[in-house]
């Protein structure tokens, strides 16, 4: 019943989002579907629309805008120094 608009991989866990543009920004059947699934274990999921940031149990609402703030988390690897003696001979 629907379709979710995106799915993407967000603090190492499956994030579904959701574009809204009209009034009934809360309406979202196939989003609704797959965080009650609990073979998915979706802990939490967005919703851009026209309105304010609030939160309705697993689901975040955020401004359109501020879609510009998801990036995608950088890894930074074991840094591993190798110590270079070669000056003191």
């Amino acid at each position: 019943l629907g379709e979710l608009d995106f799915l993407i991989e967000y603090k190492d866990e499956v994030l579904p989002i959701e574009i809204k543009s009209g009034k009934a920004y809360e309406r979202h059947a196939a989003l609704n579907n797959c965080l009650e699934n609990e073979r998915y274990d979706i802990k939490k999921a967005f919703v851009f629309c026209n309105e304010n940031v609030k939160q309705k149990e697993k689901i975040v609402y955020y401004p359109i805008y501020m879609i510009m703030f998801i990036k995608k988390e950088e890894v930074v690897d074991e840094m591993i120094y190798k110590p270079d003696f070669s000056l003191l001979m």
